[in-house]
């Protein structure tokens, strides 16, 4: 299972920070917030998660 690391961000300042194993990169997000999450645009209050084997980075912000 891949790993991911997970950062909660306000703004370009991380808030928190997690390694977390999930089969998606969408599903570390749930797993490490335990928010429903969705793919980002602009929000200030974000979720930085970067797939650590491919370095590829997604964002997400929490669902209201």
């Amino acid at each position: 299972m891949p790993k991911y690391h997970v950062e909660e961000m306000d703004g370009d300042s991380v808030t928190a920070a997690h390694i977390v194993n999930a089969t998606t990169p969408l599903k570390a997000a749930r797993e490490a917030t335990e928010r429903e999450v969705t793919l980002r645009t602009s929000e200030p209050v974000w979720i930085r998660v970067t797939d650590e084997k491919r370095g590829h980075v997604f964002e997400y912000s929490f669902s209201l």
